[in-house]
C-alpha cells in the first residue's frame, strides 16, 4: 500500500508524507508561517511523487488532516484531498489533528491531552489513551481511544476539566498493577515529589499536554496544572507519517471517508465579518431572511 498523507492543518506547520504499511518512504515537514499552504501543499506532493518516480495512478490511497485549525489551511487540505480521491478514484481517510498530535506521543501509558491555540486566551483540546496491540509477527501498534468530547476551553476551564474528568478515566485504564505502565506511574510520581509537586500518593498517571501552542499558554497551563508534563514545540510537531499511520490502521479496520460528505472539523464559528459597505443593500433581504441569515460556511462550522 502506498498512501499518500498530508497535513495544513494550521499556520505554524504543515508536512506530507508517502509511506507503506510499515515503512516512510519520504516525508516533508516545514514551517508554514505565513505562507501560502496551496502553493507549498502542491509543490511538496509534485517533488514527492518525482523523487520516488511514481504517478498519481499508483497512490493507494488519500489520507488528510481534518481539523480543527486554521479555516484557509483546512479548506486547502480537504479540497486538495477530496480532488485527489474523485480524480484517482482511491479511498479517502479523514483524521482529526487533534488525534494526530495526541498520537505522536501513543508510547506514554496515561492520559494524552492534545491542543492547538484558537485565540489568545481559548484552546481546542481533546484527551486520547492509547491501547497497545502486538500483532501476529510481533510488530507493536497502537489504538486510539479519545476520552470525553472535542472542546473549546479557556486555560482555567481546561485546568478544571482535566480535574474533573481525571479520576473518572482513571478508572477505566487498561493498566494493570505490576505492569510496567504501573512502574511508570510510581517512577513519575517520584520525580513530581523531587521536584516540590505535592500530589497524593493515590494520584493517577499525570495528564501529558502536548500540540501547536504559545510558549506563554504553556506557561500558563503549567501553573494551572503543575502535576502535569508538557512537551515543547519540537516535540509536539505534528508529522503525516503519523497521519499516514493511523489512516492506514483505519484502512485495514474496513473504514473510509465519503469524499462527498467528508468535512473540516470546525469546532467553533468562523471569524467572518459583513462588509459596512454591503449592510444597507443587504437590510432587506436580512429582515425576510429571518433565521436563516448564517452563511453556509457557518453553518459547516457549527454542525461540529
Amino acid at each position: 500500500m502506498q498512501l499518500l498523507a498530508f497535513d495544513t492543518s494550521t499556520m505554524g506547520s504543515a508536512s506530507v508524507s508517502l509511506c507503506s504499511e510499515h515503512e516512510l518512504l519520504c516525508e516533508y515537514t516545514w514551517l508554514a508561517g505565513n505562507n501560502n499552504h496551496s502553493i507549498d501543499l502542491f509543490a511538496s506532493i509534485q517533488r514527492i511523487i518525482a523523487e520516488r518516480q511514481l504517478s498519481l495512478q499508483q497512490l493507494d490511497a488519500i489520507a488528510v488532516a481534518i481539523g480543527p485549525g486554521s479555516f484557509n489551511g483546512l479548506r486547502v487540505a480537504l479540497s486538495t484531498a477530496k480532488g485527489l480521491a474523485f480524480a484517482l478514484g482511491k479511498p479517502l481517510v479523514g483524521i482529526s489533528t487533534l488525534e494526530l498530535i495526541a498520537a505522536r506521543q501513543a508510547h506514554w501509558q496515561g492520559i494524552v491531552c492534545a491542543l492547538l491555540q484558537a485565540g489568545p486566551s481559548q484552546f481546542y483540546a481533546a484527551c486520547y489513551r492509547f491501547i497497545p496491540r502486538a500483532s501476529s509477527d510481533g510488530l507493536l501498534a497502537y489504538r486510539t481511544q479519545q476520552l470525553g468530547d472535542y472542546q473549546v476551553l479557556t486555560a482555567p476551564a481546561l485546568a478544571g476539566y482535566l480535574r474533573t474528568h481525571a479520576q473518572e478515566w482513571a478508572a477505566t485504564s487498561s493498566v494493570e498493577e505490576g505492569s510496567g505502565a504501573s512502574n511508570e506511574l510510581n517512577e513519575l510520581n517520584e520525580l513530581k515529589e523531587l521536584h516540590g509537586a505535592h500530589e497524593s500518593k493515590t494520584s493517577v498517571l499525570p495528564f501529558l499536554l502536548c500540540g501547536e501552542i504559545s510558549a506563554a499558554s504553556r506557561q500558563t497551563l503549567m501553573q494551572l496544572l503543575p502535576q502535569s508534563l508538557f512537551l515543547n514545540a519540537a516535540q509536539s510537531a505534528r508529522h503525516a507519517s503519523t497521519l499516514a499511520q493511523l489512516a492506514v490502521q483505519r484502512l485495514l479496520d474496513g473504514l473510509e471517508d465519503d469524499p462527498v460528505s467528508l468535512e473540516p472539523l470546525y469546532l467553533r464559528r468562523p471569524s467572518i465579518t459583513s462588509s459596512t459597505r454591503k449592510q444597507p443593500l443587504l437590510a432587506g433581504f436580512a429582515e425576510r431572511a429571518g433565521d436563516h441569515d448564517k452563511t453556509e460556511r457557518e453553518q459547516g462550522a457549527l454542525r461540529h
